[in-house]
């Protein structure tokens, strides 16, 4: 059950955000509109997907946050 509590954290903490493409992201994510859209995916796209997933298994993706780090330390190049 998601409380007042939950939701105005949630707000101070986008208040605190200063980076702009991670509050466009928040908003990007605010706006979905879920449906239930059926993606067809090709054989490439497929051996893609699961490669991604053993590489997520494996423990080899990169945590957002360093991901974040790397974006913004590429832009100021």
């Amino acid at each position: 059950m998601v409380t007042d509590e939950h939701k105005n954290r949630l707000i101070e903490k986008i208040k605190s955000i200063d980076d702009k493409d991670i509050i466009d992201e928040i908003y990007r994510l605010l706006e979905v509109d879920f449906d239930d859209t059926v993606y067809v995916t090709n054989e490439k796209q497929k051996a893609e997907i699961a490669e991604a997933r053993k590489q997520i298994e494996n423990g080899e993706g990169i945590d957002s946050e360093e991901v974040f780090k790397k974006v913004r330390k590429w832009q100021k190049k």
